[in-house]
């Protein structure tokens, strides 16, 4: 099962809904972090849930305007839901990809492009993290003391990881200072992208995505809305 379609999967086990409103829901939620998925993906994913017998859907008329499909969880896509789920939560995190494939190959940059990068990492992460803090420390007022355990696992597991890979982070970026004997530099990345003599370094640091703001952060991972009732 694709992370799309457990997504999808997941919003309609939470009650019967239209395909428009799994749009706005992956939307609000911020999802779209997580998920490449455009609006008629969406559709696609829904006839396929629905030819699998994993989800129904029915015609209901919306007012004066036509006639829209809602769609329901079936036992069996509930079943195979909980099965998806169970899986991911009991596995643990799959090592070899991503940032972890990339300090593998610490060798492909030169010392002081390796330093470079992971200082943007770092900052980056620091970002991150003050946004998600802020996040959670604005959930706990709003809902206090009743957090949705979903809501609660998500941040504070979210939490510790950043905490313990910008800990990390720290020890061995001035380790790797010390053993290069590397001059500590608060480089703009628009000036490291100058700097650097690797013109596929620079290009991707020119490119790099800013940190998000934590305001914009926060709107994004508000407590999500309670389903309607069909």
């Amino acid at each position: 099962m694709t992370d799309a379609e457990l997504t999808i999967l997941s919003l309609v086990a939470e009650g019967p809904r239209y395909g428009y409103e799994i749009q706005q829901i992956i939307d609000e939620r911020g999802l779209r972090e997580w998920l490449t998925i455009g609006f008629s993906s969406i559709y696609y994913v829904l006839n396929k849930l629905e030819s699998q017998g994993m989800l129904t859907s029915e015609l209901r008329m919306e007012g004066r305007g036509p006639a829209r499909k809602i769609y329901r969880l079936t036992e069996a896509g509930h079943g195979v839901l909980q099965t998806a789920v169970a899986d991911l939560l009991r596995q643990p995190r799959s090592l070899g990809s991503g940032f972890e494939l990339g300090l593998a190959n610490l060798q492909a940059l030169k010392p002081q492009q390796v330093y470079r990068v992971l200082t943007y990492h770092r900052d980056d992460l620091r970002g991150r993290l003050q946004a998600v803090e802020s996040s959670w420390g604005h959930h706990q007022q709003e809902d206090a003391p009743d957090v949705a355990d979903h809501i609660r696992a998500l941040y504070t597991h979210s939490i510790a990881l950043m905490t313990a890979e910008l800990e990390w982070l720290e020890v061995f970026i001035e380790d790797w200072r010390e053993r290069y004997d590397l001059q500590e530099r608060n480089i703009a990345p628009e000036d490291a992208a100058e700097q650097s003599s690797d013109p596929h370094l620079a290009s991707t640091i020119r490119h790099q995505k800013p940190p998000s703001e934590p305001a914009k952060m926060i709107q994004r991972l508000r407590r999500p809305p309670r389903p309607r009732e069909a």
